[in-house]
């Protein structure tokens, strides 16, 4: 079996957003700025399928989610 070739189901989509949702707080964001990050952390993850395969769901969102933090712009207050 190709594993590449496996596209998520809506309820994998819907467990994985729930999963990022809950690891973001610990960014303390709120509003847009956790909607953002949750979002590229998904599209991130959604470029690189393979990663489910090389490691635990849990780990390729944290390794996904801190890569994408760490990589954007910060804004002053």
């Amino acid at each position: 079996m190709n594993r590449s070739v496996r596209n998520l189901s809506d309820n994998d989509k819907l467990v994985l957003q729930s999963l990022l949702g809950r690891y973001a707080l610990r960014y303390h964001l709120a509003g847009p700025e956790k909607d953002d990050l949750i979002e590229e952390t998904f599209l991130a993850l959604a470029t690189r399928p393979e990663v489910f395969f090389e490691m635990s769901v849990e780990q390729a969102v944290v390794e996904a989610m801190d890569a994408v933090f760490l990589s954007r712009p910060l804004t002053a207050e």
